[in-house]
């Protein structure tokens, strides 16, 4: 009875040892496929290198448009030694508002800036950064904009340097939306007066949650968890700190919530959910057919009409 009983505590151990082995190993693979930069500036996620083309007519115009501008770069080393980049376009009449614009995931400045070309013409100036890991900036993992906006906070910094007496309003796009919440969420200058987040999360976790069953049909538990703990001691953070909802609590900036009606990378569920739990001045736009990032190319004469008229009421 006895050696059954230490045979059966040893299996028990055994197969304890190699679930957890497996599920690290899960774990560990999860990070370098959503936060990990590889020395190209891929990530596991990619299935190829980004090349920031983008067979829209925003693209085409914005193409057109760019080579008539006198752009400049801006760059600043963050408080983690990282050199960060930025492009900067200059409106011709400026009215003193700057926007500063932030991508999403796993693209760079290139993939917003078709976006921004009606807000120049606007008259406001731009300023199209490059996030952590991505594009001409470094860094080796992604933050899903729990780093990012201690770099954001940078630039409106470097804004203010150059532009002491202008506005400045965070637009954001997917990952750079989530950025510019949790930037909202921080103790920022009167210089920034509002946000525009174009199909935020309301948090990393639920977002990886929903790409964990959608691309995997895995659970969150306990491989989340893990992925959580590994990123902490591989990237010096956890992910799950990365919750716009959360920073929303602490936000009191004017926010317009833009969401595609058919998105199901980012669920426009998460759009409304941001939206409803938000206690100060906002508006909710979501326009119907638009898969993610694609409300500016649906239908654009609703989308910045909407977006000049926020501005207009917070300027």
């Amino acid at each position: 009875m006895f050696k059954k009983r230490k045979f059966f505590i040893i299996l028990l151990s055994i197969i304890s040892f190699l679930i957890l082995c497996v599920v690290g190993l899960a774990g560990n693979y999860l990070v370098d496929y959503a936060l990990a930069v590889d020395e190209s500036g891929n990530l596991g996620s990619m299935s190829d290198t980004y090349t920031g083309i983008q067979n829209t007519q925003a693209q085409k115009e914005y193409d057109e448009w760019v080579v008539n501008q006198e752009l400049s770069e801006w760059q600043i080393k963050n408080k983690e030694g990282l050199n960060l980049w930025a492009q900067y376009y200059p409106a011709k009449d400026e009215n003193e508002i700057t926007i500063l614009a932030i991508h999403g995931y796993t693209v760079d400045h290139r993939d917003i800036v078709p976006a921004i070309k009606p807000f120049v013409e606007q008259g406001y100036s731009v300023l199209a950064i490059d996030q952590r890991g991505r594009g001409n900036s470094e860094g080796d993992y992604l933050g899903m904009g729990y780093l990012e906006k201690n770099d954001v906070i940078e630039w409106i910094d470097a804004i203010i340097e150059h532009s002491p007496n202008n506005k400045i309003i965070l637009y954001g796009e997917s990952m750079g939306a989530a950025t510019a919440l949790l930037t909202a969420g921080e103790k920022l200058p009167e210089n920034v007066i509002g946000v525009i987040e174009d199909c935020g999360y309301t948090s990393a976790y639920e977002m990886f949650e929903d790409q964990l069953k959608e691309r995997f049909n895995l659970p969150a538990f306990p491989f989340l968890p893990v992925a959580e703990l590994i990123g902490q001691i591989r990237a010096g953070y956890d992910f799950g700190n990365a919750s716009p909802i959360k920073a929303l609590k602490n936000a009191t900036l004017p926010i317009l919530f833009i969401h595609g009606g058919d998105d199901t990378y980012v669920p426009t569920w998460m759009g409304e959910k941001l939206y409803d739990s938000y206690q100060n001045q906002k508006e909710l736009l979501i326009i119907p057919g638009a898969e993610h990032g694609a409300s500016a190319d649906i239908n654009p004469d609703l989308y910045y009409k909407t977006i000049f008229e926020f501005i207009s009421n917070i300027k």
